[in-house]
């Protein structure tokens, strides 16, 4: 049985997935996630997150 911790890293990891699917099907690139470092994202929080891909994705 999961413990908590791995029920949350499980989560977090296909929460990003289906928000990186959600990006492909309105027509964004993607590509550009890979160079925020997602590796580690999972240990970042959610506002840290939204300020690090605006700046990804600034107009």
């Amino acid at each position: 049985m999961s413990t908590n911790k791995e029920k949350l890293n499980r989560f977090i990891a296909m929460r990003q997935r289906n928000y990186r699917a959600s990006l492909k099907l309105e027509g964004f690139e993607v590509d550009a996630l890979d160079e925020t470092g997602n590796d580690e994202a999972a240990h970042k929080s959610e506002e840290a997150l939204i300020i690090q891909l605006k700046k990804v994705y600034a107009r």
